[in-house]
């Protein structure tokens, strides 16, 4: 994930049930300014920075979702409660809210602020394998296993619309910088797009 002013690159990964790595680059120079030693205990899926740059969110396979300051590299917050592993985080605008989403078949709303949970939203089949907030509101994306891509209003946990069209389990599902686009592909080798109101 590139940071919001594209100076900074975020990857994860790890050895499975051994390590998780958390790197942080230099677009310009390609040179690793920064290894989050001790991450995660386990492998990490994915990676989000805050609008504004500050903090860097992580997800991995040890059921955490964990905040670090891109500046001191520090660990700042770390939210517990997915009860297997998490393969996604997203940042919503306001950088007081974050979503998760795991092979629990859950997505989490945590109050980055205090660190509690506020909500937990079901209805998946299969493991949600991707989340993203649109633009400036409320509202989420998730792709999941079960085919489907589905939108939610993370203020009140209830399922905006579905985007079908997909014949196969869903990898990962984006959404443009205005929130007007949904882009999602999967196993089915299919790249699909669709607007999202």
């Amino acid at each position: 994930r590139f940071s919001p002013d594209a100076k900074l690159l975020a990857t994860g990964g790890g050895e499975p049930s051994r390590s998780g790595e958390l790197l942080l680059w230099d677009v310009e120079s390609g040179e690793v300014l920064q290894n989050y030693t001790d991450a995660h205990s386990d492998t990490v899926f994915g990676v989000d920075f805050s609008a504004d740059g500050r903090f860097l969110a992580s997800c991995g396979a040890d059921k955490f979702v964990r905040v670090f300051d891109v500046a001191s590299h520090e660990l700042v917050r770390s939210f517990e409660g997915h009860t297997n592993h998490v393969l996604g985080v997203a940042w919503r605008v306001d950088g007081a809210t974050l979503a998760s989403c795991g092979a629990d078949n859950v997505i989490k709303v945590w109050n980055f602020e205090t660190g509690e949970q506020r909500r937990t939203i079901g209805g998946f089949s299969k493991q949600v394998t991707a989340v993203d907030f649109a633009g400036t509101s409320q509202f989420a994306v998730a792709s999941s296993g079960d085919k489907f891509v589905r939108s939610y209003n993370t203020d009140d946990g209830k399922k905006a619309k579905d985007y079908g069209g997909a014949t196969d389990y869903l990898y990962c599902a984006a959404l443009t910088r205005d929130g007007r686009l949904v882009a999602a592909a999967g196993q089915d080798g299919v790249f699909r797009i669709w607007n999202r109101e």
